[in-house]
């Protein structure tokens, strides 16, 4: 009977969390359950019933149990409750708003900012750990040491705040899952992969003991399969994206599944199969939702056309950067229009324009040095290296191999590269020794060096 199920309104408060009643019971029962009638009614909610039942775990015995009809739904109902409660629990209100409390914290040196929010209070707040996260996230491709300060603090402060200020044990678990989460990543922005690994080792520890919060278990694995990249573990870095995937994809959540693609997708790229990161990135922009994340439609993007560079496919890499050019305006983040010229460089070269290749790539390659960024530096040198070999500028060749110099040696490249750098000078006029020489120390900096790609 209708009446035996729960109605929208019971819906609408267990969703929100505002009570905890009887029909509270009744909805995780029917969910166990795999109700039909539930499902629709969810569905006309607009509410997607995956979450919930990754929520409520029940294992494969509980499962057989329940198809046989030898299952008591006492114990799957009381883990489920304490997961929903916690995952439903309020959070203690602030008396002073994120806002200011960041202002004060800034304000203070950096030694005494680790200070205070360990002995001031008023700092252990929820609110403001996602403040500093969404500020940390905000400036991930304009200033990367901010993006790492900010949430430096966010996971102290994550550390600092109090099961009761957090709504219970599981939801504080979840907080820092994110806070170190987001720390780890920014650690992997910044070239520091052993902390970065230690740092997501955390948060998976905290997820956890958490709520097991779906998304959040996903959003963890894309930063894993961002760190396993960059450490070219390609093939664990794809299973972690399509792990993610998966989860996005029963949730309904067609966005955040693309966003889980263009992770596969540059595992893929950097592995060399690059036919199949086409493929995969073709399948994820029309899922990208760009009023919700314009930066992933533009990383996709990019990508995709940096794959057509290596594919030897110039007017198509041309044609779609053409579309992509009003993004990368739009933005103006310093990195990305940097990674944007080094493109249009690498574009323009392949189309035979040369000397406005040379400005692109020279333009990029100043850029790079300018912010420290030694491993972008270095390949985009080499690929004004190979420039000026296609062109017969042999003075050009010679002088940029000697401003190289510098460059490797900041990247700890070891002698017999410094080497090959050096005797490019002095087979500049040999078109052959000199590309080979070239292709030699691209392939000696490839473990260190990050193709001009854009990760999410």
């Amino acid at each position: 009977m209708a009446s035996e199920h729960p109605s929208i309104v019971d819906f609408r408060s267990f969703l929100k969390g505002v009570s905890q009643t009887a029909s509270n019971s009744l909805i995780v029962q029917h969910l166990l359950a795999d109700c039909s009638s539930c499902r629709a009614r969810l569905h006309e909610m607009g509410w997607d019933g995956s979450r919930l039942e990754r929520l409520i775990h029940v294992s494969e015995t509980e499962l057989n149990e329940r198809i046989t009809g030898a299952y008591s739904y006492d114990a799957a109902f009381a883990r489920a409750d304490r997961a929903l409660a916690s995952f439903f629990a309020p959070v203690r209100p602030m008396e002073v708003a994120p806002e200011e409390l960041l202002t004060e914290l800034l304000s203070l040196p950096e030694k005494e900012q680790a200070r205070r929010i360990a002995s001031d209070q008023r700092f252990a707040a929820p609110q403001l750990v996602h403040h500093l996260l969404d500020r940390s996230h905000a400036v991930r491709y304009q200033d990367h040491e901010c993006m790492l300060n900010l949430a430096h603090l966010a996971r102290l402060v994550a550390d600092a705040v109090q099961a009761d200020a957090a709504g219970g044990e599981l939801r504080l678990a979840d907080l820092r899952t994110r806070a170190w989460g987001h720390y780890g990543n920014s650690l992997r922005v910044c070239g520091r992969l052993r902390e970065a690994e230690e740092a997501l080792a955390r948060a998976a520890s905290e997820r956890e003991a958490g709520t097991g919060d779906p998304p959040l278990k996903a959003r963890l694995l894309e930063q894993l399969a961002s760190l396993q990249i960059f450490q070219r573990r390609f093939e664990s870095a794809i299973e972690f994206a399509d792990e993610a995937g998966k989860i996005y994809r029963e949730l309904g959540e067609s966005h955040l599944l693309a966003s889980s693609l263009v992770h596969k997708a540059i595992a893929t790229l950097y592995s060399g199969e690059t036919e199949a990161a086409v493929e995969v990135l073709n399948h994820a922009i029309p899922l990208i939702d760009y009023e919700l994340d314009p930066h992933l439609l533009l990383a996709a993007c990019h990508n995709l056309v940096r794959c057509y560079i290596d594919l030897d496919r110039p007017e198509q890499a041309l044609s779609l950067y053409s579309e992509t050019r009003d993004l990368y305006r739009e933005f103006a983040d310093p990195l990305i229009l940097l990674r944007a010229g080094w493109q249009e460089g690498q574009l323009l070269r392949d189309l035979g324009h040369l000397r406005n290749a040379e400005t692109s790539l020279l333009n990029a390659q100043k850029g790079f040095v300018e912010r420290g960024l030694s491993y972008e530096a270095a390949v985009v040198s080499l690929d004004v290296a190979a420039l000026y070999v296609k062109m017969g500028s042999i003075e050009d060749l010679k002088q940029t191999a000697v401003a190289a110099v510098p460059i490797f040696r900041a990247l700890g490249v070891d002698r017999e590269a410094l080497a090959s750098l050096l005797q490019l000078q002095h087979v500049a006029g040999k078109e052959q020794q000199a590309m080979e020489l070239i292709r030699f120390l691209n392939a000696r900096i490839e473990p260190l060096a990050k193709r001009n790609v854009i990760l999410k």
